[in-house]
């Protein structure tokens, strides 16, 4: 391993996508959250969804491993989870080196001032293992993560589709 995976080069160089939050959640609220829960700095952006969807995503922006880690390790933990005030639990659903191609975007989206909602700090909560509130967040978790692994399969056979039809026009 070389010094790179440590340094911030030329903007945040890791991301992890977390799915299942609340539609009016800004990424003030995120990243207040997590500074005062794992006390790391860190960028957010919150994906707009669409009107069916039920939840969004947001992408948050770490300038080194260890931060990566420990915020995977906050969010991963089997002793907790986050909820929102109405039980919505977040769901990691990626972590990895930031791809240099959104890099670019993300710095073009960071100068843009975004005006959204901010939730107050008591709308996001830690539940811990073995109370009501962990074990309800737990199963709806576990249903959500059966909704995006059947999303990631009907994409692969979209994708299959797609390659069939090209084939067939060539």
């Amino acid at each position: 391993m070389d010094g790179r995976d440590d340094m911030d080069v030329g903007g945040a160089p890791y991301m992890v996508i977390v799915e299942n939050l609340e539609k009016e959640i800004s990424p003030v609220t995120i990243m207040e959250f997590i500074h005062q829960q794992v006390s790391i700095t860190c960028q957010v952006f919150v994906s707009p969804s669409k009107s069916s969807e039920l939840y969004t995503r947001a992408i948050i922006l770490l300038d080194n491993k260890k931060n990566l880690e420990k915020l995977s390790d906050f969010l991963e933990s089997p002793d907790h989870i986050i909820i929102s005030s109405i039980g919505r639990p977040w769901l990691m659903t990626e972590k990895r080196s930031l791809p240099e191609t959104l890099r670019a975007s993300i710095q073009t989206l960071s100068q843009m001032e975004l005006k959204t909602r901010t939730l107050s700090n008591n709308e996001l909560n830690v539940v811990f293992s073995g109370s009501h509130e962990y074990m309800e967040a737990k199963e709806q978790q576990k249903l959500f993560k059966e909704f995006t692994e059947h999303q990631c399969g009907l994409q692969r056979r979209l994708q299959l589709e797609e390659e069939k039809i090209s084939k067939k026009y060539r």
